[in-house]
C-alpha cells in the first residue's frame, strides 16, 4: 500500500475549479507533470486574492516557493474539470505550508487525481532576505484553520 505523503492535515479552506486544456497536455496523451504546479499557484493566486492578498503583495513583501512535491494518482486529460482545494498548515515565523488536493468526477464517483505541497516563504524581494509573516496575515491564516 503506498502512503499518500500530501494530503492536508487541516481541513480545505477554499476550492477552485479549472478545465484542462490543451495546452496542458503533453506528449503522452494526458496533462504534463508541471502543469499541477501551475495548477496549485493558480489555485493559490485566487485563495490569497479572497484574503486581500498576492504572491507578490503579501503585506509589505512577497512569497517564494521553497519546496514542492506531488505526488500523482489518476491521469488527467483535456476537457476534465478539475476541482483544487487548498489548505494552510505549519505556519511559522516566516513560511506556511499549502497541501493542495485535485479531483476529477468519473461517471458517478469523485476520484483524486493529485496531491502537492508546496512551501512558501515570506520574501522582500528588494532586500532580497527572508521576512517574517506580517502579524495581521499570520492571524488570518491561523483563524483559517481554526474556523474550518
Amino acid at each position: 500500500m503506498r502512503v499518500k505523503k500530501f494530503i492536508s492535515p487541516q481541513p480545505y479552506n477554499y476550492n477552485t475549479k479549472i478545465t484542462i486544456q490543451i495546452g496542458d497536455i503533453n506528449y503522452g496523451g494526458h496533462v504534463g507533470n508541471e502543469r499541477y504546479l501551475l495548477f496549485a499557484q493558480e489555485t493559490r493566486m485566487r485563495f490569497l486574492k479572497t484574503l486581500g492578498l498576492s504572491e507578490v503583495n503579501f503585506g509589505p513583501y512577497g512569497l517564494i516557493l521553497a519546496e514542492a512535491g506531488i505526488e500523482y494518482l489518476a491521469e488527467l486529460f483535456q476537457g476534465d474539470e478539475i476541482t483544487i482545494s487548498i489548505a494552510i498548515d505549519n505556519i511559522t515565523r516566516a513560511s506556511f505550508d499549502c497541501y493542495y488536493s485535485i479531483e476529477k468526477n468519473q461517471g458517478e464517483k469523485t476520484i483524486v487525481a493529485a496531491y502537492i505541497k508546496t512551501s512558501m516563504i515570506c520574501y522582500d524581494y528588494t532586500e532580497r532576505k527572508v521576512k517574517s509573516i506580517p502579524e495581521d496575515i499570520r492571524k488570518k491564516l491561523t483563524e483559517l484553520n481554526q474556523t474550518t
